[in-house]
Order: C-alpha cells, then sequence, then structure tokens
C-alpha cells in the first residue's frame, strides 16, 4: 500500500510541474498587450536600483558613452532574462537595461533601457522591432536598419550595417549624423561607442541614442 500510495504521489507530484511549467510556457507564447504590460512594470521595479545610481544624463555622457557593461547578469530557463548598466570611457553608469526572451522559435522579446532622465522601450518579434521613447511611438526599426515611421512608412533614420566597418554611419532623414563604433569590429571594454558626433536637436539626440542603445545591448541578449 505505501508504494503504491508513493506511485501516486510521484505521477501527481510530475502532473502539478508538468502543468506549471506548461502555463509558464503558454503565458510566455506570443505575449498580448497586456502580459507585455505587466512584464514592462516589473522590469522597471527590478531595474530602481540601478537607475538611482546612474549619472545625469548630457551632452558629454552621449559623448564619453563607451562598450564597457558592467552589474550584468542571466538568468537562462524556459525564459531567458538579462541586465546591466552601460558606462562611459570614465566608468560612470549612465544606462541600464534590461531583457527577457519569450518562448518563441524566431526572437521574440523585450528590451527596457533607461538615463537618468529618459527610457527607452524595444518589442522585438518577427525580425523587426517597434521603438518608444518616453511616452512616444518612434517608428518601427527593419531588419535592414531602416527606422520608418509607425503610419506612413516614411524613413526616419537608418544605421549603414556593414561588418566589414569599423563605424556605423547614423543617419537622420538622409543626414549624417555621426557614426557608431562597430560592436562586430571593436572590442568591448572601454572604446568609446560614438565617432564624429553632430550637433543634434533632441529629438535626433533621441533616435540617435535609442538606435545606438539596442546595437550595443544587441551583442549582450545575444550571446
Amino acid at each position: 500500500m505505501i508504494g503504491i500510495a508513493l506511485s501516486l504521489f510521484l505521477i501527481l507530484a510530475l502532473s502539478m510541474i508538468g502543468i506549471t511549467v506548461f502555463m509558464k510556457t503558454l503565458q510566455n507564447y506570443k505575449p498580448g498587450r497586456a502580459k507585455i504590460q505587466a512584464d514592462l512594470k516589473k522590469i522597471r521595479a527590478e531595474l530602481a536600483p540601478l537607475v538611482a545610481h546612474l549619472v545625469p544624463w548630457t551632452d558629454e555622457e552621449m559623448e564619453q558613452l563607451s562598450f564597457n557593461q558592467i552589474k550584468k547578469s542571466i538568468k537562462n530557463g524556459l525564459v531567458k532574462s538579462s541586465k546591466g548598466v552601460l558606462t562611459t570611457i570614465y566608468h560612470e553608469p549612465v544606462i541600464a537595461w534590461a531583457y527577457k526572451k519569450y518562448v518563441s522559435k524566431k526572437e521574440n522579446g523585450l528590451l527596457y533601457a533607461r538615463t537618468s532622465n529618459q527610457e527607452f522601450i524595444y518589442r522585438i518579434k518577427n525580425g523587426e522591432v517597434e521603438m518608444v521613447v518616453g511616452e512616444n511611438l518612434v517608428g518601427i526599426l527593419n531588419e535592414k536598419g531602416q527606422l520608418v515611421s509607425h503610419k506612413g512608412n516614411k524613413l526616419l533614420a537608418q544605421v549603414n550595417k556593414n561588418e566589414d566597418n569599423l563605424t556605423l554611419p547614423l543617419l537622420i532623414n538622409n543626414k549624417l549624423v555621426g557614426s557608431l563604433s562597430n560592436p562586430e569590429r571593436n572590442q568591448r571594454g572601454n572604446n568609446r561607442a560614438f565617432q564624429h558626433l553632430m550637433k543634434m536637436n533632441k529629438e535626433e539626440e533621441e533616435i540617435v541614442l535609442s538606435l545606438s542603445i539596442l546595437e550595443l545591448v544587441k551583442r549582450e541578449i545575444e550571446g
């Protein structure tokens, strides 16, 4: 009798584990808007301690942003998550970020990044990235590195990607505003992220920074 009872208990326990795994998989498979908003709320709360230690963001931080990453952590499992902080060339923490990968054959994830005064949200799925800065939907980044408007399909900006180049030219409205050091050709560490940044208005700077954060962090979340 004890053997039968133990067997039934094990079967029940395994069934409960299976149900739990199934429910977690279901929740993280093709998440809807409500799930994304709930996860975004959790990510904001988790990053709050890191955000509290970021130095104030200014034009100097933009020019001094580096490849250097600190406080990196990765959680593997059914749902992969990771986070970290980008620093300046002087090791000052300036951008905190967190990423959650959902259950999918193709990349399907949520990336959140934050400076001291602005947040950047990236919804990654089906080879495209929906980009939000603050409360504004900036546009959709396609696989060609082109950022197009959400409505009207207007080309807003572009990252000219070429793995053989040392820098990736950044264009806004077909105007060269600067270059991002190619993460594929440059050592990570303390090297500057930007080269030859031009004078930009606030909107242009937000677009350049949002594109650049994605490029810098992508190597971490894909690794």
